[in-house]
C-alpha cells in the first residue's frame, strides 16, 4: 500500500513538473507572438511593452518608437516585417535573479526602394542587381528574393531572441541578439548569455 502511494506521488509530481514546464514555454511563445504581431502591425508603442525596463536607461523609450516609426515610414525605401515563426523555445536557466529562455525564430521582411524615374532599364537592372548581391552578403543567398515587377526584395532571417523573466512563468520581455548592439546587450544580459549568443 505505502509503495502504491509512493509510486502514485511520484507519477503526480512527475506530471506536474512537466505541465508546469510547458505552461512558461507556452506563455514564453504568447507573449514573443503578440509583440512580434505589434511590431508587423507597426504598433511600435504596444511593443515596448515587451522590452526589459533596462533597454530604456540605455535608449528612452519614446526614442525608440520615434526611430522605429522613421525607419518604416521612410520614403526613399518602404520595409514591412511580413511574417514570424518560432522554431525552437529552449529550457530555461535561472542566472542571478531572472530566468532566460532563447528563442529561435525566422522572420520575414520586404524591401522596396525608391528608384530613379530618369534612369534607363540598364541602370534599373544595375541597381537592382547591386542590391540584391549587398543583401545576399549579409543574409545569405538563398534568404533573399527578388519580385523584378515590383521592385520588392524579400528577406528571410533566422534570429535569436532571448525572453527573460523574474518569476520564469510570465511577464516575459525580449531581447533579439544582434552583435552590432553588444553595448546595449551588456546593459541588460548576463556576461555568459552574451558571449554565448555572439560566439
Amino acid at each position: 500500500m505505502i509503495l502504491k502511494r509512493t509510486l502514485t506521488l511520484l507519477l503526480l509530481l512527475a506530471c506536474s513538473t512537466t505541465l508546469f514546464a510547458q505552461d512558461y514555454k507556452a506563455n514564453v511563445k504568447q507573449s514573443f507572438s503578440t509583440y512580434y504581431k505589434y511590431l508587423v502591425a507597426g504598433e511600435f508603442e504596444k511593443s515596448m511593452d515587451y522590452l526589459p525596463p533596462a533597454i530604456f536607461a540605455v535608449v528612452p523609450r519614446a526614442q525608440m518608437v520615434t526611430a522605429l516609426k522613421s525607419v518604416m515610414t521612410n520614403p526613399e525605401i518602404q520595409i514591412r516585417l511580413t511574417s514570424f515563426e518560432i522554431k525552437e523555445i529552449l529550457d530555461k536557466r535561472k542566472i542571478d535573479t531572472a530566468n532566460y529562455v532563447k528563442i529561435r525564430y525566422v522572420g520575414g521582411i520586404t524591401m522596396k526602394m525608391k528608384g530613379d524615374s530618369t534612369e534607363t532599364v540598364q541602370e534599373r537592372e544595375n541597381r537592382l542587381n547591386a542590391t540584391k548581391t549587398a543583401l545576399e552578403n549579409s543574409f545569405g543567398s538563398g534568404n533573399v528574393g527578388l519580385e523584378l515587377k515590383t521592385e520588392t526584395f524579400t528577406v528571410t532571417t533566422t534570429k535569436n531572441s532571448w525572453g527573460i523573466s523574474k518569476n520564469g512563468i510570465t511577464d516575459w520581455k525580449f531581447v533579439l541578439v544582434d552583435p552590432s548592439q553588444r553595448l546595449i546587450l551588456e546593459k541588460i544580459l548576463p556576461k555568459e548569455i552574451i558571449e554565448e549568443s555572439l560566439n
